[in-house]
């Protein structure tokens, strides 16, 4: 007996011919009457939920896509075929399972003068030059002060940052390889004087005055110079012995009269003056005055330290008078 399967019901010959007698009109209300046909409706497409992480950002997304290449391209990601995708693009998609893109990133090698650009996934210096097989620097022993000859790669940034091992590289990174020599050189080195400062009353307020000049020291040196491709990079001291000692430097910081206002109407300055009228020096003293304060000799003898300190001590006990014209200045 034949039969045809409509909406799910097994229709005999005798209905299907009875059935065609009808108007096509007849036909469609037969049909809906008789429970024969009934509007047939699209299963929903199979859905997904899968992990998405993009840059190392995670998001749940829900996909209809059949492989990991359809669930990228349907989420918008420029992939390109030299970044990083787990699972590969060619992989079923299942639910519940995580995508992650890490897209590569393009640097530049320089090395003796060429150019080459490749694209990397590494994400730090070290993953990167590891990738490539890039030089580093080399780990054989050597003597103390012994010429050193090797290969060596430096990362840049693109504006020109020095990387270390630990940094993310980022796009238009440069790589630099050079052939590094690193030689040891005897020399010299000044060593300079300590400076010390302290408050005294035989300068005039808010100024200072050297008491003592100090000397810097030497010291007999070994250099450690780094050439890059023949260019001097970085020289540093790797052995000092002093062979003279510095003398440190005392620098006087004013808490005092004017001294240098009252010298300059005394004497003009002049440690040496004399005045045929028997004064003496910076403070015109006179040798029984400068004799009274603990000078001894001559004050011209002298210079300005110890011919201010005998001016300080007749001043404290006399204060502007030994001086009737110039003390205003003091």
């Amino acid at each position: 007996m034949f039969v045809s399967r409509t909406a799910g019901r097994l229709t005999s010959p005798h209905t299907i011919s009875k059935v065609a007698r009808v108007g096509s009109v007849g036909i469609a209300t037969a049909a809906l009457t008789a429970g024969f046909i009934t509007t047939a409706t699209p299963a929903s497409a199979e859905t997904a939920t899968v992990k998405l992480n993009l840059k190392g950002v995670t998001s749940s997304v829900s996909t209809s896509a059949d492989t990991v290449r359809q669930l990228l391209t349907e989420e918008s990601v420029s992939f390109d075929k030299t970044d990083l995708v787990s699972p590969s693009l060619s992989s079923d998609v299942v639910n519940g399972m995580t995508v992650s893109w890490t897209p590569a990133r393009r640097i530049v090698v320089k090395r003796d003068g060429d150019k080459t650009r490749h694209r990397v996934v590494g994400s730090t210096v070290q993953e990167v030059r590891q990738e490539l097989s890039l030089p580093t620097a080399t780990t054989r022993r050597y003597a103390r002060f012994e010429t050193r000859r090797y290969t060596a790669t430096r990362f840049y940034s693109a504006n020109g940052r020095r990387l270390h091992a630990d940094d993310i590289v980022r796009d238009d990174a440069v790589a630099r390889v050079y052939d590094v020599r690193v030689a040891f050189a005897d020399g010299h080195k000044r060593i300079k004087p300590k400076v010390v400062k302290d408050r005294s009353k035989l300068v005039r307020s808010g100024s200072r005055r050297v008491y003592k000049q100090g000397r810097a020291g030497k010291a007999r040196v070994v250099f450690r110079k780094v050439f890059l491709d023949g260019e001097l990079d970085s020289k540093r001291v790797v052995e000092s012995r002093t062979v003279r000692d510095p003398k440190r430097k005392v620098v006087r910081i004013g808490t005092g009269p004017n001294w240098v206002g009252l010298a300059r109407c005394e004497s003009g300055r002049n440690p040496n003056a004399v005045n045929p009228a028997g004064f003496y020096g910076l403070y015109q003293f006179s040798l029984s005055t400068w004799h009274a304060v603990g000078g001894k000799g001559n004050p011209t003898d002298y210079g300005y330290w110890e011919q201010t300190k005998r001016a300080w001590i007749l001043f404290k006990g006399s204060g502007r008078s030994p001086w009737p014209v110039c003390g205003r200045y003091l």
